[in-house]
């Protein structure tokens, strides 16, 4: 199909060219031809017929026009190459080619042709991948029957209405791993575009876990929740409802669709009470209250973050780059909730080897951002992925990281207490307790604070002696903690504040620079929520402002 061109957005970061059109299955091509024929009588094949002939003999080019006769004329081959003629898949009509794409979801399509990139390069088809690739629609509605309310692999008439001119049919975990990996290889796969989608699939959600379940609820609430998928209110967001048992519900108490069935029929359909909350561009949590059973879907289902988002670029992290992280961990849902009412789960996973590449390019760039985004990040896909069914695991992070921050940014000893007690705060069992470098460490710190005084110097040798103490009793503390990971020191970087060390740390780090005891940091982000999910009216405002509660909504 001829050459790719390099600003193509289909592009991979590889910039390989994969494509064969044996890769589309023949009944995708001959079934979408014939249904998509293009409006007007005249195509692209009949019109290139109007176009100047060009013929190849013995090696020479001969030129057929209307000014002259038919005659052989020598032009340099090199001069004037004769234009590349279309193929077959090139001549279709954009809309055939939309629908070929968006039936084989094979994002190599627009990697084979400028002309096929050209007519698959709009908002409409890159909206279309995100929603495939991000939004998550449980597979086990596959297995139920038609008339099961909701239960179709084509969705409610209003989810296929979202994804419409596609004929919506849901993947399975595998395959949407495998096109959301895709999708983040792509050029146009912004944060800005990725972002723009989240309230949309927080909406299909709540449309298939909950009104497509045939929940009722009183007639105010479902105005308000109305009002809520319409981005016009954020302030009532606890919902009550009744109606019969729910397919997720039921799969987690192993009935089938037959008992859940004669269930509906011996009982009243407002039996099985349920509570819907919804954290705007978080997630959603339907309470089953007659079974006492708790159940989160994220907004955003993200199965693995780019190895190239997590170890950043070779000059370090843009403030874009930690922004992007950080949104994707928010609306994924990947963080620890204070007096949350469940225990937290999590199907997404992360290249650990990467990620901690990440965090030593943070060090050596001193990026404080980038790596308490990374550390929050790697602590709760590994304390609370599904394998672990919710029971305590013991977290560590690689100790040379200690070591690494003893060793860059000596010109700036706060600096490295910070960076010092943020690795302390994901992970202080991991602290290498027969380190020099860290042990020589302490040493300056309180020879600096003895020399020179100073807040700040005093301040960390404070510091630098509670941790001497602490690598002291640090193989009691690991045993210790083995035996009971909720007994670590720091978790979520929330302080035990019982525990013996954590007191300590308390009385003698803390409360010398007037700090309150350190709590969960998992919530704390760059990435504010309520800023983007009401639709508000008005003319932009300049940098630096916002709008208050009394700001037009639209």
């Amino acid at each position: 199909m001829g050459p790719v061109r390099s600003d193509s957005p289909y592009i991979n970061h590889t910039g390989q060219n994969t494509f064969r059109i044996q890769d589309i299955p023949i009944d995708i091509l001959r079934k979408t031809i014939l249904t998509s024929r293009p409006k007007s009588k005249s195509t692209s094949i009949s019109k290139s017929k109007s176009k100047p002939k060009r013929k190849r003999h013995a090696g020479r080019t001969l030129k057929m026009t209307q000014d002259t006769p038919a005659q052989a004329q020598p032009v340099d081959a090199a001069f004037s190459p004769a234009p590349r003629r279309l193929s077959m898949l090139e001549v279709l009509p954009v809309e055939v080619i939309e629908q070929i794409f968006l039936h084989s979801l094979n994002v190599n399509l627009p990697r084979a042709s400028h002309v096929v990139a050209a007519a698959l390069s709009s908002e409409r088809i890159y909206r279309l991948l995100i929603l495939l690739a991000f939004w998550e629609d449980p597979v086990i509605y596959q297995k139920y029957p038609a008339n099961h309310p909701g239960s179709s692999k084509n969705g409610s008439a209003a989810i296929r209405d979202v994804f419409k001119p596609v004929e919506y049919n849901m993947l399975c975990m595998r395959d949407r791993s495998i096109l959301q990996a895709l999708v983040f290889s792509c050029r146009w796969c912004t944060m800005d575009r990725i972002l723009k989608q989240v309230p949309t699939m927080l909406n299909l959600t709540i449309q298939r876990q909950w009104l497509d379940e045939g929940v009722q609820m009183e007639a105010d609430e479902r105005v308000d929740l109305e009002r809520f998928m319409k981005r016009k209110q954020d302030t009532k967001l606890s919902f009550n409802g009744s109606g019969p048992l729910t397919t997720q519900f039921a799969e987690l108490m192993c009935l089938s669709w037959e008992e859940v069935t004669e269930m509906s029929k011996a009982t009243d359909r407002g039996t099985h009470r349920y509570k819907l909350d919804i954290t705007p561009m978080a997630d959603v949590q339907i309470t089953h209250i007659t079974g006492k059973i708790v159940m989160n879907w994220p907004a955003l289902n993200l199965c693995c973050p780019p190895k190239k988002m997590l170890r950043g670029r070779k000059s370090g992290f843009t403030q874009e780059d930690v922004a992007f992280l950080e949104m994707l961990r928010i609306t994924s849902s990947n963080y620890k909730r204070v007096n949350a009412p469940s225990t937290p789960c999590t199907t997404s996973m992360v290249d650990r080897t990467a990620l901690h590449e990440g965090v030593t390019n943070a060090i050596e760039t001193q990026n404080y951002n980038a790596l308490i985004s990374l550390l929050k990040l790697d602590e709760y896909v590994f304390r609370w992925r599904v394998a672990n069914q919710g029971k305590p695991v013991f977290y560590t992070i690689p100790s040379k990281h200690f070591e690494h921050v003893v060793r860059v940014g000596q010109d700036k000893p706060h600096l490295q207490q910070a960076f010092f007690e943020a690795l302390l705060r994901a992970s202080a069992e991991s602290v290498p307790h027969k380190s020099a470098a860290i042990t020589q460490w302490n040493v300056n710190n309180n020879e600096r604070a003895r020399k020179k005084g100073g807040i700040y110097n005093l301040l960390t040798a404070r510091f630098s002696k509670w941790l001497s103490n602490f690598m002291l009793n640090l193989p009691e503390q690991i045993g210790y903690a083995r035996e009971n990971p909720n007994n670590q020191l720091f978790t979520c970087g929330q302080l035990k504040i019982h525990d013996l060390e954590g007191d300590r740390f308390m009385e003698e780090v803390l409360e010398p620079s007037h700090r309150a005891a350190l709590g969960n940091w998992h919530e704390e982000s760059s990435f504010r929520r309520e800023d983007h999910w009401l639709v508000r009216a008005g003319p932009e405002l300049p940098p630096g402002f916002r709008r208050t509660s009394s700001s037009t909504i639209a």
